[in-house]
């Protein structure tokens, strides 16, 4: 079982990005199961603020035994992971 919050163009967009960490930062820290982050709502590249704020993400949950999945991940953003190396931290998923 996990979280599944839907993740749309403006939540990381620059003026959504500090509303957006809120919200996820506050399901984390109530968090008793994984955490699915839905991208299929996006169509634009990640920049790397946002990228940033996955990996707190990641860590703030791993520190509680949980895990942070990403569905509907583009072939754009699956491309900035694999070049980062990020695929292997981040848990993507279909």
């Amino acid at each position: 079982m996990a979280i599944s919050i839907k993740i749309k163009n403006e939540d990381i967009s620059i003026d959504g990005l500090s509303g957006f960490r809120e919200r996820i930062m506050s399901t984390i820290q109530n968090a008793k199961e994984d955490i699915e982050l839905d991208f299929t709502e996006i169509t634009m590249s990640l920049d790397s603020a946002t990228i940033g704020e996955l990996m707190k993400y990641h860590s703030a949950l791993e520190s509680q035994n949980l895990q942070l999945r990403l569905t509907g991940v583009n072939k754009l953003i699956r491309t900035v992971f694999r070049l980062n190396k990020l695929d292997t931290i981040l848990h993507l998923t279909d």
